[in-house]
């Protein structure tokens, strides 16, 4: 029953492709049709995100969206914030902000697919977004497979490399079904980054601030 339950998991985690990086385009197709938007990187860039696309599903029912969350970005972000800052408790902090944010981005997401916005859409024939956790080769096997083992929720799936994909397969007595969402331990992460002046819900990387701020 186990294993059974792995390689549904590991079906999941390869149930959509990342976006080209070399795309340039706001949206890319994912392998099943569905355009994948974003990226964003924290709550508040979501927020507008998924704001606009309750108008243009609403407008054109037929069109899918994945909402992509890079887990890897977002852990480089704070990890350099917190190098800089320096000091024990700070690099305790490291490679903690990536999951962190998923788990709070998924928290946010179940609510807003039940909100009367999206269902009164729904009931109109559109589609409300999925959620795409990305990472990148040149993180590693073993921590995109950490990625994937804690953040295999119903309604996401998760582009991997080949190799992490095959290391997460491998780990045939680790992931039993879909991932419990730990509310409690992301928002404590949360707290602690926001404690070292590092706000986890406004996350943006440098080039988005400077478009912001032009």
């Amino acid at each position: 029953m186990a294993d059974q339950a792995h390689a549904e998991a590991a079906d999941t985690v390869r149930d959509m492709l990342p976006p080209d990086a070399g795309d340039a385009t706001p949206a890319s197709r994912s392998a099943r049709g569905t355009l994948v938007v974003g990226p964003v990187h924290g709550l508040a860039a979501y927020r507008r995100l998924m704001r606009r696309l309750l108008s243009e599903t609403t407008a054109s029912p037929g069109r899918t969206f994945a909402v992509e969350y890079p887990l890897w970005t977002v852990d480089l972000l704070v990890d350099a914030r917190l190098d800089l800052i320096g000091g024990c408790e700070a690099k305790a902090m490291r490679s903690t902000a990536g999951i962190a944010g998923a788990h709070l981005l998924y928290d946010a997401w179940c609510r807003d697919v039940r909100s009367p916005d999206w269902v009164r859409a729904a009931e109109r024939g559109a589609a409300a977004p999925s959620l795409l956790w990305t990472t990148q080769p040149c993180a590693g096997p073993d921590l995109g497979a950490e990625y994937a083992e804690k953040c295999l929720f119903p309604g996401t799936a998760l582009a991997l490399s080949p190799q992490a994909l095959r290391t997460f397969t491998q780990h045939g007595g680790v992931v039993t079904g879909p991932t419990a969402v730990d509310v409690t331990e992301a928002r404590r992460v949360a707290r602690v980054l926001d404690w070292f002046g590092i706000r986890l819900d406004t996350l943006e990387p440098p080039s988005a601030r400077t478009a912001t701020s032009g």
